[in-house]
């Protein structure tokens, strides 16, 4: 089975992931940070002042 190999000569596809990809995760992860940081900040505001 030496004789039945074809060739297509053009490049195989692009897969994966793109260096944009990495970029947006991490805008992501730093946004839900700035949003939890945010709640903890206004819960202690929000508890020292009627407490």
């Amino acid at each position: 089975m030496t004789g039945n190999r074809t060739t297509t000569g053009g490049t195989l596809a692009k897969t994966g992931s793109s260096d944009a990809v990495a970029r947006i995760a991490l805008a992501g992860a730093a946004a839900v940070a700035l949003g939890a940081g945010a709640m903890v900040v206004a819960r202690r505001r929000g508890t020292g002042a009627g407490a």
